[in-house]
């Protein structure tokens, strides 16, 4: 790697320059445009070289409201335009794909992408020990820059070996109840030595902590002696067969932050108690105490059908579906979002948000000041913003005037001056449906979001999830983002949503084997 300074009408230019790639930093876009066609010329004065502008991209930071945003500064590269780097359109640095506010890819199209080109090969028209050779010494090959730059969990793991166990077992002719692991164990084992997708990405994580531990940055060294110890524990989750979920649900889930003051001053010992057992799975339910040999039946104790889990129990039971309990759980965690919305738009008609998006940079080598610009709230300030929310006990109706339909969102909230339509959905699951439980949502108002739009009004739809044993996703903190929120007052209804979820859970467990006065209807055991 290269570094040079070039002085240009009093401003220093940077360049940085790596084999056939240069990149090119100033502080005006007009100045760029100077360099590029200087760059240009030298390439045609040395009759050889030849600039690509296809393979270019630019990305432009400019100040509004003393914030950065990105736009498309024109510049262009032998007379063809320069592509600007945007959310929809990402530069590719060193095989991460990055946007114009530095988010990377979803790793799930990797992992598709992937899959797609084994069923490419599946269909061409050679031998299938071919095919097999192909996935062996081409296609494993593709995985290697993504395992050493991204970090894939369990479930992406898992789906990659499944489709690559379904192929080689197709091509090579293994029965699909023989044991998986001939296709991967050494020579010496009696394998064929391919390689498992799984197994691959430890080997290139065992490369990545070394290249890492040979940093001189003592930030490096740090993250990485806390990296190192955090695998150990992963790797000894893999191995266990009830207490892993923590590992997949990393994704799209918000750790509950456990601080000691919580501990000791808001939590009671035995709703922490309840609150570790339940997210080891170790609680005694009826399906422990018969693994334990404490009891003979594992039948859930209300409804009488299901094997009774810690899962069945929280979010799965039909009894206490149809009594109303897990609804209450929701109503309660539902109104504290209700009071996050209701604070948001009280600071909308105070002019304290507003509703223009910015990205806020701090200059190399100097520290972040506090800033007087206003956080981005999806809400305008209005006069007439209404909020109206779905409960157990309490139902709503959408006005006609706005839309005919029977559909009711959990919280409703709509202003007929700006033509704005908020709908938010909230689900209290088990932690790892969330995903799906997510789509569902998302789907289920699909129609109703088409005929608001068809009716003129703009619609924000925001599926949340809270996990039944407290665990937030983080659908619901760009929710609380979204409104405008400070980050204090996001982290404090993160906290109290996250209380309110499994403090419902934690009645309904203490519920589980006694008759439970339900507000008008009584839960009592089946026999």
């Amino acid at each position: 790697m290269t570094f040079g300074l070039i002085l240009l009408k009093f401003e220093v230019i940077r360049h940085q320059a790596f084999a056939d790639d240069l990149a090119i930093l100033t502080r005006n876009p007009k100045h760029c445009q100077v360099l590029l066609d200087e760059v240009d010329k030298f390439c045609e004065w040395t009759d050889g070289l030849r600039t690509k502008p296809s393979k270019c991209h630019c990305l432009c930071l400019g100040r509004r409201n003393t914030r950065y945003t990105s736009y498309d500064p024109g510049l262009s590269l032998g007379g063809q335009c320069i592509s600007t780097v945007t959310e929809n359109a990402p530069f590719k640095f060193l095989g991460r794909k990055v946007d114009n506010i530095g988010r990377t890819p979803s790793l799930e199209g990797i992992v598709d992408s992937f899959l797609n080109d084994l069923n490419k090969v599946d269909s061409q028209l050679i031998s299938n020990v071919k095919k097999a050779w192909i996935y062996e010494n081409y296609l494993t090959s593709r995985l290697n820059w993504p395992f050493l730059v991204y970090d894939f969990n369990k479930t992406l793991l898992s789906k990659l070996d499944a489709g690559v166990i379904k192929m080689l077992k197709l091509w090579l002719g293994l029965a699909l109840t023989a044991d998986s692991s001939a296709l991967f164990r050494g020579s010496n084992s009696f394998g064929m030595s391919l390689k498992r997708p799984s197994e691959l990405y430890k080997h290139l994580r065992v490369s990545k902590r070394y290249i890492l531990g040979k940093s001189h940055d003592a930030d490096i060294l740090k993250s990485f002696i806390r990296q190192d110890e955090n695998d150990k524990y992963k790797i000894h989750a893999m191995n266990l067969e009830m207490q892993n979920e923590w590992l997949d649900i990393g994704d799209f889930c918000i750790p509950l932050a456990l601080k000691w003051r919580t501990l000791i001053y808001d939590w009671s010992p035995a709703l922490l108690k309840f609150y570790l057992n339940a997210f080891q799975m170790t609680l005694p339910d009826q399906s422990n105490l018969v693994r334990w040999g404490k009891r003979t039946e594992k039948t859930c104790y209300i409804c009488g059908k299901a094997v009774g889990t810690a899962k069945h129990l929280l979010v799965g039971c039909k009894v206490l579906l149809d009594s109303g309990q897990y609804s209450r759980r929701h109503d309660r965690v539902l109104e504290v979002i209700r009071e996050a919305v209701s604070l948001s738009v009280a600071r909308a008609q105070k002019g304290i948000t507003t509703n223009e998006r910015s990205v806020g940079f701090v200059r190399e080598g100097s520290r972040a000041t506090k800033s007087n610009v206003k956080p981005y709230s999806i809400l305008k300030a209005a006069s007439d913003w209404t909020i109206m929310m779905d409960t157990y006990e309490k139902q709503y109706k959408i006005p006609e005037d706005i839309c005919a339909s029977a559909s009711r969102p959990d919280i409703f909230l709509f202003s007929r001056i700006l033509k704005r339509v908020v709908m938010i959905e909230l689900t209290v699951p088990w932690e790892t449906n969330i995903p799906e439980d997510h789509t569902i949502k998302v789907n289920k108002y699909y129609e109703l979001t088409n005929e608001l739009t068809r009716n003129r009004f703009v619609v924000d739809l925001y599926a949340v999830e809270v996990g039944a044993r407290g665990i937030t996703a983080k659908s619901l903190y760009n929710l609380l983002k979204d409104l405008g929120l400070s980050r204090t007052h996001i982290n404090a209804f993160l906290e109290r949503t996250s209380k309110a979820a499994l403090v419902g859970s934690f009645q309904i467990w203490l519920g589980r084997e006694r008759s439970l006065d339900s507000g008008g209807e009584r839960i009592t055991r089946i026999s």
